[in-house]
């Protein structure tokens, strides 16, 4: 495939070839037969497969050389099929390692899962033996557990002791690690196992430090099982070794060997080739050998295990693998035997089955192109794996799509083949010239241009690159003209069946185009739509928000209407309750002066209702009455400043009262040791949404509570700064409300004026509280809410609401009116 050529540039010289000189002779003949010849010749030359003449070549050196092809042949297929079948046993050695590895793996985590349990880290035995019966039953591998202590004495959920601190697995665990013994036979069980251990850490707030070995012990069948199921054919059989050579699981049970009956490691085999295969898999090495053991001629397959120190072996008898070379023997003899008729067969073969070739590879081509079009709804990528096959499959020099365009009597070329830029070539028609080939541009008709054959005159305008042009019309709905182009550098007579197969691709491309237009404007609909569906959800989520907050006003109002009723009756009368307490009080001191003999009765009575008690306590006890109705008006008159559900219109507000009256209602979160420190500047009254901003400072406040009942510091504070800046020339109110709690992860702070957005759990939040209050405040007063890293550690957030000359003016008249400002 060739680059792009630049506009104007000339066709590409022709390659030298041998016959050179004949087509010079031959140009010097008349314009008529001239044209004629250059058209079989051009014919002849390409439509010739020079792949023939070589193939002919190889046949014939083949046949001259057919023993030593036929050798080396098979000597490499032979290998090839013994390679394969050394890779297939590999591959069945390592499924069934990496079977026994996932089970130990699975077996480990469950002891870590139950070491990690508090109650085993008490190494208490009355605590640690329910526990461990209950596992033993759950988990069905283990068929005992052992809790170790530190000085290595054992008990386990079958009621045995003893003492195992010279086992490598105790070492090993109280070292920290999780161990897989090699397979023994436990003291306290006598029962063949392997035994996985794994250290217990003391509990907090002790350092990390081992106290004591939680111990499972398995029995042995589920690796037997695996390592016998490990077979490739008859007499084949596996085995396993530990790190130190000695068999675990071996066809002979006799050879198994264990920590309390030592059986001789397969090292210090007799067998030399045994003992090597031994080396190797102690090496934890991978791989397949042929050896001789006990006489016999067979094939070892050796892999180690991830999750302990053993390796594995699989023997195979060398008949097993090598009797897949039969098949290839048989057909060595019958090829040789067959070669000279296949070589007759082989020729006839190329050349009839030629045209087929060509066929399959045009319907294979208009296959792909039509996967493609089903795979990607790319448009230049369909396009250009579309020229670039057309180029492959033609053997062309160039080819590319584009557009024409009447108006310009142009076409466009947007896609060509080899190209590596965005380079676009157009081909123009001048006007003088334009006349029946525009026509038939416009018609959408095959078009075939030889520069040869056209006039002098208008090979210039029409500036044609190569020798010979084919242009396919690609017809697309309601698009431009679309043209599939492709040239040559020489004279060539472009066939019915090459046009015929060139339709066909502009069929599909044309398909191609339509429906990437339709995914186009499909894709264009639904990021409308689901630019809508979210618009709609956040409108939606508002709607609610503020329809709770309005529900919850109203019954805020009404809960305050109806204690503010009582509380005024009380608090009116509490002045009278006064007045006649220290009247009867001062009557009783006038009996007292007035009679100097009191009688018993009344002596007694005064005694039992303990008078003088009552004479300190009542005017103490009535004051406090007052405080506490005090404060019910205080909480009643903070409710429904708070709630002002009947102002739909900006007010002149007080911040600095809104802010405490908020503070009130959320003294009851305040009492867990959060202080609330206020540093107040001078503010205007602003002019704003009361009940709005309420639920901003709700909303921050809350948030900032929350955040810090999850600090374990020991000054949990809320700092509310108030002030005015200028910025711009327009004055600024500014309210930052800060905590020093935990602080905001900064991706977290990426989202969290998002709708629905939330960190905390399930049922504790909506993730709308802090997106209503960025909506309120930027939209509802052309504020603007920041929320940033705080000084020392926490979160603060910063609201700034502008204040108009409007506003300020009318602060200061209402100051001058001593008119009390409405606070929220």
């Amino acid at each position: 495939m060739q680059n792009r050529a630049n506009k104007s540039c000339t066709a590409p010289a022709p390659q030298p070839n041998p016959t050179k000189k004949l087509r010079q002779f031959w140009q010097n003949l008349s314009g008529g037969a001239q044209s004629r010849w250059q058209q079989l010749y051009s014919l002849w030359e390409h439509r010739r497969q020079r792949r023939h003449l070589l193939t002919l070549l190889i046949l014939g050196s083949t046949a001259l050389t057919i023993s030593a092809t036929a050798c080396i042949s098979y000597f490499f297929v032979r290998g090839l099929i013994l390679d394969n079948s050394k890779q297939i046993v590999i591959l069945k050695l390592e499924q069934g390692i990496e079977e026994i590895d996932r089970w130990l793996s699975n077996r480990k985590a469950e002891i870590e899962s139950i070491a990690y349990s508090p109650t085993v880290r008490t190494l208490d035995w009355k605590l640690v033996e329910p526990l461990l019966q209950g596992e033993t039953y759950r988990l069905k591998e283990y068929f005992i557990l052992s809790l170790i202590q530190p000085d290595g004495s054992l008990r386990n959920t079958l009621g045995n002791g003893s003492n195992v601190k010279d086992r490598k697995y105790f070492k090993s665990s109280m070292a920290g690690n999780t161990t897989v013994s090699d397979p023994l036979v436990g003291r306290s069980t006598n029962v063949p196992s392997i035994v996985i251990s794994t250290p217990l850490w003391a509990l907090p707030p002790i350092p990390n430090r081992v106290i004591g070995v939680l111990s499972g012990s398995i029995r042995l069948d589920r690796i037997i099982n695996v390592t016998n199921s490990l077979q490739y054919g008859s007499e084949s059989y596996a085995f396993a070794l530990n790190s130190e050579g000695v068999p675990i699981v071996n066809a002979s049970s006799n050879l198994t060997g264990n920590l309390d009956r030592s059986t001789a490691s397969f090292l210090n085999s007799k067998d030399s080739e045994l003992a090597e295969i031994a080396r190797h898999m102690t090496a934890r090495q991978i791989d397949i050998k042929l050896v001789k053991i006990n006489e016999k001629w067979v094939y070892v397959a050796y892999a180690p295990l991830n999750e302990v120190n053993w390796s594995m072996a699989l023997v195979i008898p060398r008949n097993n693998i090598e009797s897949q070379l039969q098949a290839l023997n048989l057909l060595a003899f019958i090829g040789c035997g067959l070669l000279v008729p296949a070589m007759l067969a082989a020729i006839w073969l190329i050349y009839s089955s030629e045209q087929n070739r060509v066929q399959a590879e045009r319907e294979a081509m208009l296959n792909r192109i039509s996967g493609r079009i089903r795979a990607s709804l790319e448009l230049d990528q369909i396009v250009q794996s579309t020229v670039e096959e057309i180029v492959n499959l033609l053997h062309l020099e160039r080819a590319g799509f584009g557009w024409y365009e009447p108006q310009q009597k142009t076409l466009q070329i947007l896609w060509e083949s080899g190209s590596s830029e965005n380079q676009k070539q157009i081909l123009t028609f001048e006007p003088h010239f334009a006349g029946d080939l525009s026509v038939r541009l416009e018609q959408g008709e095959p078009i075939i241009l030889d520069s040869d054959t056209l006039p002098e005159s208008t090979n210039q305008p029409l500036k044609l690159q190569a020798n010979s042009y084919l242009a396919v019309p690609v017809r697309v709905q309601n698009q431009a003209q679309g043209y599939l182009v492709c040239s040559r550098a020489t004279h060539w007579l472009w066939m019915g069946e090459e046009i015929q197969l060139l339709k066909a691709v502009a069929d599909q491309l044309a398909i191609a185009i339509t429906q990437s237009h339709l995914y186009s404007q499909t894709q264009d609909q639904v990021k409308l739509l689901n630019s809508t569906i979210t618009e709609l959800k956040k409108t939606q989520a508002h709607l609610v928000q503020n329809e709770k907050m309005s529900s919850l006003g109203q019954m805020v109002a009404g809960i305050a209407h109806e204690i503010n009723n009582p509380v005024n009756f009380i608090f009116a009368n509490l002045p009278y309750t006064s007045t006649y307490t220290e009247n009867l009080l001062s009557l009783v001191n006038l009996y007292r002066q007035t009679f100097s003999e009191i009688p018993p009765e009344i002596e007694d009575f005064t005694e039992e209702i303990d008078l003088a008690f009552i004479e300190e306590d009542l005017p103490q006890m009535m004051n406090s009455m007052k405080i506490g109705a005090e404060r019910i008006r205080s909480i009643v008159l903070s409710l429904r400043n708070f709630s002002r559900l009947d102002e739909a219109d900006k007010k002149l507000a007080d911040i600095h009262e809104g802010i405490d009256n908020t503070l009130l209602l959320l003294s009851n979160s305040l009492k867990n040791g959060v202080s609330v420190v206020k540093r107040y500047g001078k503010l205007p009254s602003i002019e704003c949404y009361p009940s709005q901003l309420n639920q901003v400072f709700m909303n921050l406040l809350s948030n900032a509570i929350d955040a810090l009942k999850e600090s374990d510091r020991p000054d949990r504070n809320i700092t509310i700064v108030t002030g005015v800046f200028l910025s711009n020339g327009t004055k600024f109110l500014r309210v930052t409300i800060a905590d020093n709690g935990p602080g905001i992860p900064e991706d977290v702070k990426a989202q969290i004026f998002n709708p629905f957005f939330t960190t905390k759990p399930v049922g504790k939040g909506t993730g709308l509280g802090l997106a209503i209050s960025y909506k309120i405040v930027v939209d509802g007063h052309g504020g603007s809410i920041k929320v940033s890293e705080n000084r020392g550690g926490g979160t603060k957030f910063t609201v700034e609401i502008p204040i108009s000359n409007r506003q300020e003016e009318g602060s200061k008249n209402n100051e001058q009116r001593s008119s009390a400002v409405r606070s929220y």
